[in-house]
């Protein structure tokens, strides 16, 4: 079999793909699909690809025909797995520490990017949130993540010269928030490599700018720095479960809301990301404590934003988690097209979005937080917050209102 996935399987794995096509003659297209179920198996240590064959679906059927029979049974075998919530009660594996780093300062030409949303046609509603990457890599090992597919795993690559670059960096007129959380995490380094620093060299020529640092760590020591009001801190929120079993050396979801604790109490200003959603077996449970503890810990006025989004995974990123095959339970999911990319349908997307905004207090809905949906379809807004916005360029303008109001006030505060 020549499709690349192939030989990322067990030998036994091999062995048995190999006597079935010789048996039924799959094309390449089917022998693709038969591969890739053998790794997604592998991943959720669901058994072997020999477990979710029956020959006999096919016994009815002669010729060329065998093949799509047997094949179509295996398929809607996956489907009925994927299509419920993913079950982790039994699913365990042995945290996947990361080899040891090195760090390299670099050279680059670029370091203004932007958000992943799709660029053409306003497929998802899109903030144009502008990124600067000024760290690539991280060490946290979570399985969805793209950024070990884009990076070499073992090199903090950090940005040489950095205070200088952005020094001299001039800004679009345009640009007015930054997210540094693209290519690494935000705040896992802290200050280390300085960048810190020289992000708030960035943050004090534009004092208007909106620079956010957003983490799943529990980083505090930053808090120390002499840091301006526009930096903000964010944190991605998760469910016990999946931070356990998908967010691998991540800080737990109560070292988060510490975190976020000890900066609001710093009077810096915070904000959350409930992002991944993951549809599992208990996400109705564990996300509605999520929000309770959101909103006994914190009032709403302290929260500069919240934001919902789920799994959404490019072509490019399934082949390298398939062929990386790290234990995990994360593809357990109906992968259904979504502007270009992989996701769950829908319906899965407005029941759980729509669950977890009705767990807010009334009093978290008149204006902040600033609720949105990151990188969702458009027809989601109405059905989950009750209002929608018409296009992109409304939707940022609302954004930037929001943001730079709540900036303006804490600033007359001080």
């Amino acid at each position: 079999m020549d499709h690349p996935l192939f030989a990322s399987l067990p030998p036994e794995e091999q062995a048995y793909l190999l006597q079935l096509d010789e048996r039924y003659q799959f094309s390449f297209q089917q022998q693709r699909q038969l591969i890739e179920s053998a790794c997604d198996l592998a991943m959720w240590k669901a058994g072997s690809l020999k477990m979710w064959i029956d020959e006999t679906s096919c016994e009815h059927v002669s010729g060329k025909k065998r093949a799509g029979a047997l094949l179509s049974d295996h398929l809607q075998r996956m489907e009925r797995e994927r299509s419920m919530p993913t079950r982790y009660q039994d699913f365990e594996v042995e945290q996947r520490f990361t080899d040891k780093y090195r760090s390299l300062f670099v050279s680059t030409d670029k370091l203004m990017g932007r958000c992943p949303c799709p660029v053409d046609g306003e497929k998802t509603r899109c903030c144009n949130l502008k990124t600067l990457d000024v760290v690539q890599q991280c060490a946290f090992g979570c399985s969805y993540c793209s950024i070990q597919s884009f990076y070499n795993s073992h090199e903090i690559r950090v940005v040489k010269n950095l205070s200088q670059r952005l020094q001299d960096l001039e800004l679009p007129e345009e640009t007015w928030h930054i997210g540094t959380g693209q290519s690494s995490d935000s705040l896992l380094w802290g200050n280390d490599y300085g960048t810190l620093d020289a992000l708030s060299h960035l943050a004090r020529r534009y004092p208007e700018l909106i620079i956010e640092l957003k983490t799943k760590s529990h980083r505090s020591d930053y808090l120390k720095l002499d840091l301006p009001m526009n930096m903000v801190s964010t944190w991605s929120l998760n469910a016990p479960t999946i931070i356990e079993k998908e967010e691998h050396l991540t800080a737990t979801l109560q070292q988060r809301l510490d975190a976020a604790k000890q900066a609001r109490d710093k009077g810096r200003i915070i904000g959350f990301h409930l992002h991944p959603m993951v549809y599992f077996d208990g996400w109705q449970e564990e996300y509605g404590q999520l929000i309770e503890e959101v909103t006994r810990s914190f009032r709403a006025e302290e929260v500069m934003l919240f934001s919902l989004g789920t799994l959404t995974f490019t072509k490019a990123v399934l082949r390298q988690m398939r062929a990386d095959g790290h234990q995990s339970r994360i593809l357990d999911m109906q992968l259904t097209p979504a502007s270009g990319k992989y996701s769950y349908p829908l319906e899965t997307k407005e029941r759980m979005f729509r669950f977890v905004y009705e767990q807010f207090p009334d009093a978290w809905k008149q204006g902040t937080p600033f609720f949105y949906l990151c990188m969702e379809d458009p027809s989601l807004w109405e059905p989950v917050f009750g209002f929608s916005y018409p296009d992109d360029r409304t939707f940022e303008a609302a954004m930037k209102r929001a943001y730079q109001g709540f900036l303006q006030q804490r600033r007359s505060r001080i």
